[in-house]
């Protein structure tokens, strides 16, 4: 019998972020496979609700944030539903207010948690509380996955090593293959970035590091930042070459990223773990430009080989490796196509799928997991060479 899977996120709606894109990627491709899927997340007071694809049942509850995670006092009670009707339940981390109620749930079958990022950016007394809470409810999950090697090694998992697997996030890929590569040289090199504007994903140090480089930057996303973005764009002189085209719609954003020449990821913290958007970015062909954070994004985009990897907060890096793609037109093209050649191979959903529902299988069949496992040997060949098992 193919059990009913429940998810649980703070929010639906792959246009949300991340860890969005990956929750709806899983939902949609096990719901394909046969699975019975519902949802629970939560979604900002002022937020429209996002609709669910047909065959997936979801439940948003409206809920006021603080410090970015939703709160809603019935939460619990929803969540002991969601669980009495699924045979498996799988967390998406961080959502501390999910942790929290289930650590009340009575465990009737296999838990699942996803540990996207760790919480690095609140006050120090709110992230020991967070963690305490965290450690606990990890302590009751059959199974931790995580997106890349580096990410099995946070902090937060120390304790946990022995149910640690490594699967990378698997997405729809087929309409960015469809657009991309084939690169047109145009007037300026055109830059993209594809996030939402927050601190974190450090917009304000691509700014600083483009006033002497000849691009046009394309900024796509919105978010609480993108005024004081766009006063740094006029203090810098960058008006003229620095477009905010906000949210892009699913169906235009292909056509968007094809139209760049080079993929831009300037994250400045531990959490950015992985880049949904550089995986996008590479099926179009484009070389990725991303930071050393001793996450996952160095791995999903690896120095030399799909594009160039600077240290973090370094405009003057930042810029040289920009100069460089732009200079050296077979540097840029043959990345890019070895950005394809792995984003195909590693990032489909139709293999990562398939070994998420065998963990499924494998759990509700009560098998032990080993330790962490590597990518699939078939794959290691796309790994740089230090990676390589």
């Amino acid at each position: 019998m193919t059990p009913t899977i429940g998810l649980v996120n703070k929010y639906w709606g792959r246009d949300r972020g991340g860890i969005e894109a990956v929750l709806h990627a899983q939902a949609c491709d096990l719901s394909q496979r046969g699975y019975q899927v519902r949802v629970l997340a939560c979604r900002p007071h002022a937020s429209p609700a996002r609709p669910f694809p047909p065959g997936i049942e979801g439940r948003e509850l409206r809920a006021p944030v603080v410090a970015s995670m939703p709160i809603h006092p019935g939460f619990g009670a929803a969540l002991a539903q969601l669980a009495a009707a699924s045979q498996v339940l799988h967390f998406h981390l961080p959502f501390p207010l999910a942790e929290a109620a289930a650590l009340r749930l009575e465990k009737r079958g296999p838990w699942v948690a996803t540990m996207h990022a760790e919480v690095v950016n609140h006050p120090a007394w709110m992230r020991r509380v967070q963690r305490a809470i965290t450690a606990r409810f990890l302590r009751r999950v059959d199974l931790i996955l995580v997106s890349s090697p580096a990410s099995s090694h946070c902090g937060t998992l120390a304790e946990f090593q022995s149910r640690v697997r490594v699967l990378p996030f698997g997405f729809d890929l087929d309409r960015f293959f469809a657009v991309g590569g084939v690169r047109r040289p145009p007037r300026l090199p055109v830059l993209a970035f594809l996030g939402r504007l927050v601190r974190y994903k450090g917009l304000d140090v691509l700014l600083h590091a483009l006033r002497d480089l000849p691009v046009e930057l394309h900024i796509l996303g919105e978010g609480r930042e993108r005024v004081a973005l766009e006063q740094l764009t006029a203090e810098l002189g960058l008006k003229a070459r620095v477009r905010f085209l906000g949210h892009i719609p699913e169906a235009d954003l292909p056509a968007r990223l094809a139209a760049a020449d080079i993929f831009v990821l300037p994250s400045r913290s531990p959490a950015e773990m992985f880049g949904v958007a550089q995986v996008e970015a590479m099926a179009t062909g484009l070389p990725v430009v991303n930071t050393a954070l001793a996450t996952g994004t160095d791995w999903v985009s690896p120095h030399g080989l799909t594009g160039l990897t600077v240290p973090p907060e370094n405009p003057a890096a930042l810029a040289a490796a920009l100069r460089l793609l732009i200079e050296d037109r077979n540097l840029r093209l043959a990345c890019g196509r070895r950005a394809r050649t792995r984003a195909r191979a590693l990032f489909g959903i139709e293999e990562r799928g398939a070994e998420l529902a065998a963990a499924y299988a494998e759990l509700s069949a009560g098998s032990p997991f080993t330790a962490p496992g590597p990518v699939p040997p078939a794959r290691a060949e796309l790994l740089p060479r230090a990676q390589r098992a």
